[in-house]
């Protein structure tokens, strides 16, 4: 049986195309969480500026700068979120260990900041790097995450 779920993050392509197309397994993820539902989910949703900014970046790449905007919109307005501020000094430092590719830094501190139980990504790379380097949060893709949390 699975754990019950308090607190999750969830990568920036799992934003952007869980927006973009309806028919993924990243969309499933996102309205669990009551995004663009009435009500949000119990669940939090961990963020951080980093995250928006990247979100902001490939959202305005993809499609327009509106569509970014309106996707931080929805996040804030329609799931439980825990923001959390990253420490410079802690980013310099696991930047300089090379465990982790430099440009997956910030999200991965906004998740370990944000004490998330599970991390979410399409990114298979940084998915295996962090769990086999830190250990410190379930590291799944949105289909494992879904057939294990969502049935």
């Amino acid at each position: 049986m699975a754990i019950a779920l308090n607190r999750v993050f969830f990568d920036t392509n799992v934003y952007i195309i869980g927006a973009a197309d309806p028919n993924t397994y990243e969309s499933r993820l996102l309205q669990w969480v009551g995004f663009g539902e009435e009500e949000p989910s119990s669940v939090e949703v961990v963020v951080s500026e980093e995250l928006f900014d990247q979100i902001l970046r490939v959202a305005k790449r993809l499609k327009n700068k509106d569509w970014g905007g309106e996707l931080l919109g929805r996040i804030w307005q329609n799931l439980n979120v825990c923001y959390v501020l990253l420490d410079a000094d802690e980013f310099s430092r696991v930047e300089a260990l090379g465990i982790i590719p430099r440009e997956d830094v910030g999200v991965y501190l906004t998740a370990k900041t944000g004490k998330a139980q599970c991390f979410v990504s399409s990114n298979h790379e940084l998915i295996r790097a962090l769990a086999e380097q830190t250990g410190e949060f379930e590291c799944l893709n949105p289909e494992e995450f879904a057939n294990k949390y969502l049935g």
